[in-house]
């Protein structure tokens, strides 16, 4: 009986191998893709797919909008693992199982992982359908996955946790019509929308969007050595009446090739 509830390094790397395999070799990047942007990304690109039940140290759940599978080949002549859905505090899941994604593209190989997610806009200035290039982040989620991580060392420095050189490269990378926008993203547990004195608040602290997710992968991610880029779609402003998850993975879909596009663009100039 597999215990996905603590994913150890040996079931990772028996997952690792099984994702070289199928990608001819170590994996250069791994992609983290959010509410509805699976199906573009799968779209763009030859792949093999692995479903995380196949996997042993991969947590499932269903969630509609996250597709539960890794979606593993070549874009821009980068060997990528992309990870179709992940889960989330929301669902019961712990800090360790939300991010075995980021764990296991190290374990494959990857030395990068760009996290996407569907987010809230908070800035005025933002449309739904924005792409936000993440410049820092608030961890408003209670919860860190190096709590109790058994390392001699568990301080980490997050003063650059979405580094500046890699930012600079998106924004090349990104073509006129992208809509590419930059700021700070609030990660929060969820899975209840955000109230009128919660946005307001949210706005006051510094946040731009906000979320429930990648806050957490990105601790884990800098804590082993990757690289991170983080992108949010905008899919919704956040306070507006009647947000549903339908509305968010409609937009997800909508607008997801553009992001599809833009990871593609950002392969190719590395």
């Amino acid at each position: 009986m597999i215990d996905r509830r603590a994913p150890n390094d040996k079931l990772l790397a028996h997952d690792a191998s099984l994702i070289e395999d199928a990608a001819g070799g170590p994996v250069d990047v791994g992609i983290v893709l959010g509410s509805g942007l699976s199906s573009a990304l799968r779209d763009s690109f030859t792949h093999t797919s692995i479903a995380y039940d196949t996997m042993l140290g991969m947590p499932v759940a269903s969630l509609r909008g996250h597709a539960g599978e890794a979606l593993v080949g070549t874009i821009a002549g980068k060997r990528v693992i992309a990870f179709a859905g992940r889960v989330h505090l929301y669902q019961g899941f712990s800090p360790v199982q939300v991010t075995v994604n980021v764990r296991l593209a190290a374990a494959a190989g990857a030395k990068l992982v760009i996290i996407t997610n569907a987010a809230g806009g908070l800035n005025p200035d933002y449309k739904s359908g924005d792409i936000m290039l993440i410049r820092d982040h608030i961890n408003l989620t209670g919860r860190n996955p190096l709590i109790g991580w058994p390392h001699e060392n568990p301080f980490l420095d997050m003063s650059d946790a979405y580094s500046a050189r890699l930012r600079t490269m998106v924004k090349s990378a990104a073509k006129p019509q992208t809509r590419l926008v930059e700021g700070v993203y609030a990660g929060l547990q969820g899975p209840s929308y955000e109230t009128a004195a919660e946005v307001e608040y949210l706005r006051r602290i510094g946040a731009d969007a906000v979320g429930m997710s990648t806050v957490l992968e990105t601790i884990f991610a800098r804590f082993i050595g990757l690289g991170v880029i983080g992108l949010s779609l905008i899919t919704n402003v956040a306070g507006a009446a009647n947000t549903s998850h339908s509305d968010v993975t409609a937009v997800g879909h909508d607008r997801g090739p553009a992001l599809a596009s833009l990871i593609t663009d950002v392969l190719a100039k590395l």
